[in-house]
């Protein structure tokens, strides 16, 4: 008997949950490797459970799709989990040329 992970009616639903999570991370600008890291890794999971039961899915890929992504921490139950890891992100440095 093959395993056909298709035929769990649920799998398209959390694969794109998962997706808009990820997206929702990015466009706010949470570090994802502290988000992975942070509590050895449960927090991270926790949260991606949180975005599978949330009742404001269809609102917060509305707002993706818009672009109005900082729009979604103010009703996202994830907002402190974003917010804590947004604020470990490193600001970019420039290259810069040293003198020879």
């Amino acid at each position: 008997m093959s395993c056909d992970a298709r035929r769990w009616p649920l799998t398209d639903q959390v694969w794109r949950q998962f997706g808009q999570f990820d997206l929702v991370m990015e466009r706010t600008g949470v570090d994802p490797v502290f988000a992975a890291r942070k509590a050895r890794g449960t927090a991270i999971a926790q949260a991606r459970n949180i975005c599978l039961v949330c009742l404001h899915h269809k609102r917060c890929r509305s707002l993706l799709e818009e672009d109005e992504a900082h729009s979604i921490v103010a009703f996202s139950p994830n907002a402190g989990f974003f917010d804590q890891c947004r604020q470990h992100r490193l600001p970019k440095t420039r290259n810069m040329k040293r003198d020879s």
